[in-house]
C-alpha cells in the first residue's frame, strides 16, 4: 500500500512538473505577441486623443516614465509620449490613473496640448459596474468625450466636479462616484502638466523600445 502512495505521489509530482514547464513555455513564447498587440492597441488610442495629421514623430518611440503619487494616482511610473510636428511639440499624452472609482482602480490616458488644454481622454482599464459606471467607455456612451477642449484653472477648481456638486460634468443615474472619480483623475492630470511643462517636452525618450 505504502509504495502505492509512493507511486502516486511521484505521478502527481511529475504531472505538476510538467504542467508547470509548459505553462511557462506557452508563457515565454506568447508574451512577445501580447506586448506586440498591447503596443498597437496603444498606438490606436494614442491617435484617438491627437489625430495623425497634426504630428509627424514616432509617439511610442517617444515614450518616458514620469511619477508623481499625488497627481497621477500611484507612486508606479507612468508613461507619457510626446506628439511633435517639425520638431515642435505639439501634445503629451499622458497615463495617469485613479483609486477612487466604484470598484476601484481606474486607468487612463490623457492627451494635453502644448497649451494646456484637453485633447481627449480615454479609459484604459476599470472594474466598474456594467450599465452604470461602465459609461466611462467610448462603446458604451459619449460622456468622455465632454473633456475634449477643456482647461484647468485654479480660480475655476469648482468647475472640476460632477453638475450635482456645482460643476461642468454630467452624473451617471445610480453612479456618480465613478465620473466624480474620472474628472478629478484628468484635472489632476492638468495640474501635473502645468507644473511640469516646460521639463516634459525636453523630456528624452526612455521606453519606447521596450512597450
Amino acid at each position: 500500500m505504502f509504495s502505492t502512495i509512493s507511486r502516486n505521489a511521484y505521478l502527481l509530482a511529475a504531472f505538476a512538473v510538467v504542467c508547470t514547464g509548459s505553462i511557462a513555455i506557452v508563457n515565454e513564447f506568447t508574451q512577445p505577441i501580447i506586448a506586440q498587440q498591447e503596443q498597437k492597441a496603444l498606438l490606436r488610442t494614442l491617435n484617438q486623443l491627437i489625430p495623425a495629421d497634426l504630428y509627424d514623430n514616432d509617439i511610442v518611440a517617444s515614450c518616458f516614465m514620469v511619477t508623481d503619487k499625488n497627481l497621477l494616482g500611484s507612486a508606479e511610473p507612468q508613461h507619457a509620449f510626446i506628439a511633435k510636428k517639425d520638431n515642435r511639440p505639439v501634445a503629451l499624452m499622458l497615463k495617469t490613473s485613479t483609486m477612487r472609482g466604484y470598484a476601484g482602480r481606474i486607468n487612463l490616458v490623457v492627451g494635453i496640448y502644448a497649451d494646456a488644454r484637453i485633447a481627449g481622454v480615454r479609459v484604459l482599464h476599470h472594474s466598474e459596474t456594467p450599465g452604470l459606471g461602465d459609461r466611462i467607455q467610448t462603446n458604451k456612451s459619449d460622456w468622455i468625450y465632454s473633456f475634449n477642449d477643456k482647461s484647468y484653472e485654479e480660480s475655476q477648481e469648482s468647475r472640476w466636479e460632477v453638475k450635482k456638486n456645482g460643476g461642468d460634468f454630467d452624473a451617471f443615474t445610480g453612479a456618480t462616484i465613478t465620473p466624480r472619480a474620472v474628472v478629478f483623475a484628468v484635472k489632476d492630470a492638468l495640474i501635473y502638466f502645468q507644473k511640469n511643462k516646460k521639463t516634459l517636452f525636453k523630456h528624452e525618450a526612455t521606453c519606447g523600445e521596450s512597450l
